[in-house]
């Protein structure tokens, strides 16, 4: 169940105040489960042990084109970070007198705070804690269930905090550096009362459990990852925010980090790393300055030490936990597509090309909404439909964001002049090339190199945006940017004087000028996702979107609180939604199998339409309702040649005689001369990452429109596509012969019919660009 321990931090009070020295601070209850039992409520629960993986695997792709077998990234227990955890365990020296089998438990660690609810100030800083050894396709299913809340810790210091330094200040309170120094010994405090000496023990030496088949095992937890944002990298690392080196896996310098794509800066990821070993002796040479020596966290001689590599006076309890037994936490804190790309890099891209945009004719902005409105939604969620005002970019979450950047280049193509447009269309499509390279759900050594490829280009296409396209422009801050920064200094002047400032007039502020800006974290991180995929495998399986939604968890848990100490209430509704689970779980086991029929769900069929024989129309009736129609020229002996086609493989199995020529298509029958109309049809296939999945097709909307395979005899257009419109969902009870001497039998087959209406590519006049990557172009005629 949950513990509440308080968790209690050193305080650093300078020589300068009026009682120097290190006093203990309470600061508040931490709200927790021992990771330990965690581990051993799901390795002994029968639901989670079905799909859980005791072994690593390597998987491999023999490609038709190579001689040679292509290693394949997806899941973490196929990972080399996976595979080399199991072969060190192995090669290790076991326990005396055990010969029991040893199982790496790989631990996954997620953090994120957030907002329970929109009008109040309630919120929460979960940790949750998943299992790499089950699937990445479970794991991003909240229905799972398979995310563990693990603790619940505080967001930052309680503002009983000023009181307590006030009374060793006389009253002056301390500085902002000691108050983020305090803030982040709270935050590794906390994380010391979770690696408790039981999980260190077992790390180190094992736990055996009894598993769900019978067999005892030898458990090894193993911490793989951590994901998070970048204000919680900088806590976990314990580096600056935004310092001298900012990444929390390198220590290239803040000047360098622009250098996306070089050589040089591949180089110096690989050598500029950061060493657990160097950092904690100078750690532990500036702690003693400010506690045994009362100097001050930002004093002369600590920055000295530390500045040079962005490090604070913090020290690391993954390093001292962990770090003794191989485990270094700058590697674990894997990358985070979700806020450094779509609601990072493509996000500022996105904003300054409104600014060029407004600096050019502001009536473009109404331009790029009204594009964005004409593009129809695509899936039941890849494309969704945007929002009447795109440009004003408000409550839009990363998800829109992905969208606007996938439909982006046939919304600005053309509003830029010419020698601009070409850079900024090259640039918005090596963008998305890389963003879904990213965002792939299987890798291999072949995408890899493409995606290492690609990131050289997007550097290079970066840096000439910004040098050829910016350079012309004085940009200016956009009206969103403009209210918004009034409003945050409106709410300042109200937090000092509310009466003064209700309901006093504010001019608007005038428009900052705003350059672009690629000297930042998120534009350095991008050059982090080609390793951290080789190594812990694609970055769906540790990316912070899934967890984002997991959020729903306990805002939903909120509304059945008392909204006052709600968080002692939150972990006893998580306890009892568990053991009703689990509850479910046992019944369900003991209780009948009843079959329920899912064949519109069943993902071993190709096609599905509905059984409904209700509306119909004649057949002869429909052609004459449809006689000028250009789609339905010559539609009934194109119908019977398409049923004999499907018929094909029923003749070619019969032992029978064959009729010839027309009187084939005479032989074709329609029972009752009926056509049956649907409504929609759903198609089964086989995606990329070997998954099944179901598309679906309503002429009704604008989900109507389809590609096929061309054939090879067709003419016109070079491609191997072809466009359509499917116009109408049909089915009809057709009855064929087979002749046997002068025995005639009659078969009935139901067969899926689909008017379609083909689309031409259009001409648009000369080739307006040409985007060249490998044998992948892009041309609009």
């Amino acid at each position: 169940g949950w513990r509440k321990t308080q968790v209690v931090i050193e305080v650093p009070f300078s020589r300068t105040t009026a009682q120097p020295g290190a006093q203990p601070y309470v600061a508040a209850d931490l709200y927790h489960r021992p990771l330990m039992s965690v581990i051993r409520e799901k390795l002994a629960n029968a639901q989670d042990d079905e799909h859980f993986h005791y072994e690593p695997y390597e998987l491999l792709w023999q490609s038709p084109h190579l001689s040679h077998k292509v290693k394949i990234q997806g899941e973490l227990y196929t990972s080399p970070a996976f595979m080399d955890a199991h072969c060190e365990l192995q090669a290790s020296m076991g326990e005396a007198g055990c010969d029991l089998p040893r199982v790496v438990a790989a631990l996954m660690f997620w953090s994120d705070a957030t907002q329970l609810t929109t009008f109040s100030n309630a919120r929460l800083w979960p940790v949750y804690m998943y299992f790499g050894n089950k699937s990445k396709y479970r794991r991003c299913r909240l229905s799972c269930h398979l995310g563990n809340h693990v603790a619940y810790y505080f967001q930052k210091l309680p503002d009983s905090f000023k009181d307590f330094a006030g009374t060793y200040t006389e009253g002056k309170g301390v500085g902002r550096e000691c108050t983020t120094h305090c803030h982040c010994e709270l935050f590794q405090a906390q994380w010391r009362v979770l690696l408790d000496d039981e999980f260190l023990e077992a790390y180190e030496h094992r736990i055996v459990i009894i598993c769900c088949d019978g067999i005892t095992c030898r458990f090894y937890p193993r911490v793989f990852t951590y994901s998070a944002d970048y204000p919680e990298k900088v806590l976990v690392a314990t580096i600056r925010q935004l310092g001298g080196c900012p990444c929390s896996q390198c220590l290239i310098p803040m000047n360098m980090i622009h250098r996306l794509g070089t050589s040089c800066d591949r180089q110096q990821r690989a050598t500029l790393v950061h060493s657990d070993t160097s950092r904690s002796q100078l750690i532990a040479t500036t702690r003693d300055l400010i506690y045994k020596n009362n100097l001050g966290v930002d004093s002369a001689a600590v920055e000295s030490i530390l500045k040079s590599n962005s490090w604070v006076p913090n020290t690391n309890t993954f390093s001292d936990a962990l770090g003794s037994f191989g485990f270094n936490i700058f590697i674990a804190l894997v990358v985070d597509l979700l806020h450094e790309v779509e609601l990072g890099v493509w996000r500022m891209r996105l904003v300054h090309l409104l600014r060029i945009l407004t600096t050019l004719n502001k009536d473009l902005i109404h331009e790029v909404d009204r594009r964005y409105r004409q593009v129809p939604p695509c899936g039941p969620a890849t494309i969704r439909r945007f929002s009447s005002n795109t440009s004003e970019m408000s409550n839009m979450a990363a998800r829109n964001f992905e969208d606007l950047l996938q439909c982006s280049i046939p919304v600005f193509d053309g509003l830029f002049p010419d020698a601009h447009n070409k850079i900024i269309i090259r640039l918005l499509f090596i963008m998305s090339h890389w963003h879904g390279l990213a965002k792939l759900r299987m890798h291999s050594d072949l995408t890899l190199k493409i995606l290492n490829e690609t990131t050289t280009d997007l550097g290079k296409q970066f840096h000439l945006f910004k040098e050829s396209v910016c350079a012309s422009y004085q940009m200016q801050e956009l009206d969103r940017e403009v209210d918004a920064r009034s409003r945050r200094q409106a709410k300042e002047e109200a937090g000092v004087s509310s009466e003064q400032s209700h309901g006093v007039h504010r001019p608007r502020q005038p428009r900052k000028k705003k350059s672009f800006n690629i000297q930042t974290y998120k534009f350095h991180a991008l050059g982090d996702y080609v390793a951290s995929i080789r190594l812990f495998g694609t970055t769906d399986s540790y990316s912070t979107e899934p967890r984002e939604l997991e959020h729903r968890t306990p805002k939903g848990r909120y509304r059945r609180t008392d909204k006052k100490a709600f968080i002692h209430q939150l972990t006893r509704i998580e306890r009892r939604e568990a053991r009703l689970r689990h509850m479910r779980q046992q019944q369900s086991q003991r209780g009948p199998s009843v079959e329920v029929n899912e064949v519109a769900n069943d993902p071993k069929l190709h096609h599905h339409i509905g059984q409904s024989e209700k509306i119909y129309d004649e057949l002869s009736q429909y052609l004459r309702d449809h006689a000028g129609d250009p789609a339905m020229k010559d539609f009934l002996p194109r119908l019977k040649e398409h049923i004999l086609s499907c018929l094909e493989p029923e003749i070619a199995e019969s032992p029978t005689e064959i009729l010839a020529g027309s009187d084939q298509h005479n032989s074709i029958l329609f029972k009752r001369n009926r056509l049956y109309h649907h409504n929609l049809v759903r198609f089964n296939y086989t995606t990329y990452d070997v998954c099944r999945a179901q598309d679906v097709v309503n002429p009704r909307t604008v989900h109507c429109n389809i590609m096929l395979l061309k054939n090879c005899d067709d003419d016109g257009h070079s491609g191997k596509f072809c466009y359509a419109k499917v116009i109408g969902i049909h089915h009809a009870n057709v009855v064929g012969p087979l002749v046997i001497s002068l025995l005639i039998c009659l078969t009935t087959l139901a067969l899926l019919i689909m008017i379609l209406s083909c689309v031409s590519i259009m001409d648009l006049g000369p080739v307006m660009y040409t985007l060249m990557r490998k044998g992948l172009t892009l041309c609009h005629r």
